[in-house]
């Protein structure tokens, strides 16, 4: 199925930024076509928050004074203005800040964090500066480690943001490279949603929180681990989901015992399945369950849903809403996308996963698995089919040669440049992956 593809930030408003340069000591003002003079309040924030600062430019940006500038003595022919700050228009008060530190200067917890986890290891590859945020109203701060690494004729970048105890709080492939963090700005959750965390989660850290049409999404710390809480549109809670970090799923003291006993009885965990991530989910809908992603022989990410007593469940309970209303938020430019090549879709859910923005969505009586990079492009979609769903053509070229299906289940695959099913069969006694594409062409068999 040919899809249209997404491009973020394709078409710019009208409304062009205009730069001017200044020192502390001139009273500068913005160009012809935007908002006129800095208003005082902010020349009088900046200058008290940032005595000396030299190569000022100002631009404006979603209700915001931005400052791009150098402080501290902290320049070098080879790094671009070293700070940005972020002063909100009518009242002047700082919103957030932006700065570049070396690698080196990193806090302990978060370079041990880092080298613990595969970015850590070869072949990725850290670059020497880090971008470090904070938010003034939350006092918090993120570190956005910039990772590559070159593999099979393929370059992958990947953006790491850490908190300062060294929790990774998400990853993004393939950012743009001008990203300006201006979806990190400070946000006031509703005073339904504030009230209901302060009940539940006292004491908690606001990483970001997402308000689209659909309702508001909260990413938050609390305890050490990395919260998300959603809540629709008339800010009822419908769900949370924590996540845990582990290297050995034993150690995870908070996942109750029948439940791992119940992910060690299942087939995929028995046929080496290993273990890569577990997250619990709290529903108003349907209480609590557990996810595990389990990385199977042929490389496949596979996820299993068991409940909190111990019952593995046929796929993920409904998280709430139904099919009447969305219960994820994604992007403008990802939900054009969704509705212009799967119309009529229900968003479940949406999230992070392995640097990708990972949107399900239930869609003609399918639940879909659609990927995109952090520049928001369309990546990839796939979900499952039973095998007496594969064309006749796929069944036809697999009889022929001499391949037989070893489960009832078949995977569809879409990218932007292609389209395939991949299919688990049987050949002379060896365990296969054929992925073939509609017309029947083998385009590759894989071992297990």
């Amino acid at each position: 199925m040919a899809k249209s593809r997404l491009l973020l930030g394709a078409c710019i408003m009208a409304g062009v930024l205009f730069f001017t340069s200044c020192s502390e000591n001139e009273n500068s003002s913005f160009p012809a076509g935007t908002s006129g003079d800095i208003p005082a309040q902010v020349m009088e924030a900046f200058n008290a928050q940032f005595p000396g600062a030299s190569n000022v430019v100002w631009t404006t940006k979603a209700g915001y004074a931005v400052a791009d500038f150098y402080w501290d003595g902290t320049r070098s022919a080879d790094m671009s203005r070293n700070h940005t700050a972020w002063f909100a228009l009518e009242s002047g008060i700082l919103g957030m800040t932006e700065k570049e530190i070396r690698f080196v200067e990193l806090p302990d917890q978060v370079k041990s964090a880092f080298f613990a986890s595969e970015y850590g290891q070869a072949p990725w590859v850290a670059d020497d500066e880090v971008d470090v945020l904070t938010r003034n109203s939350v006092a918090e701060t993120l570190y956005i480690i910039d990772v590559e690494k070159k593999e099979g004729g393929a370059d992958t970048d990947v953006d790491l943001y850490y908190t300062p105890e060294g929790i990774l709080v998400k990853e993004v492939i393939d950012a743009d490279d001008n990203k300006d963090y201006q979806e990190y700005l400070p946000q006031t959750p509703s005073a339904t949603v504030e009230s209901w965390l302060k009940e539940n989660y006292p004491n908690a850290r606001i990483i970001d929180l997402d308000n689209e049409d659909g309702g508001t999404e909260v990413e938050f710390i609390y305890e050490g681990l990395k919260h998300e809480a959603f809540f629709n549109q008339a800010q009822a809670w419908v769900y949370t989901r924590i996540e845990y970090e582990f290297r050995n799923i034993d150690e995870v003291t908070a996942i109750p015992s029948q439940v791992i006993a119940a992910l060690k009885s299942t087939s995929v965990y028995l046929e080496g399945g290993r273990i890569e991530e577990a997250e619990k989910y709290e529903t108003e809908k349907s209480g609590t369950f557990y996810c595990f992603e389990l990385e199977t022989r042929f490389d496949d990410d596979v996820k299993i849903y068991i409940s909190h007593d111990g019952t593995v469940l046929e796929g993920r309970p409904d998280l709430g809403g139904g099919n009447t209303e969305d219960t994820g938020t994604v992007a403008g430019d990802v939900e054009q996308f969704i509705q212009e090549n799967y119309p009529g879709a229900v968003i479940i859910e949406r999230g992070y996963d392995d640097g990708y923005l990972e949107v399900d969505i239930r869609h003609d009586g399918k639940e879909k698995e659609l990927l995109f990079n952090g520049r928001y492009e369309w990546v990839r979609t796939s979900w499952e089919i039973s095998s007496q769903e594969l064309p006749a053509a796929v069944t036809a070229a697999l009889t022929a040669g001499g391949y037989r299906l070893d489960d009832n289940e078949a995977d569809v695959i879409e990218t932007p440049d292609s389209s395939w099913y991949e299919v688990e069969v049987l050949h002379n006694g060896e365990e296969l992956k054929v992925f073939i594409d509609a017309a029947g062409n083998i385009i590759k068999t894989v071992r297990d």
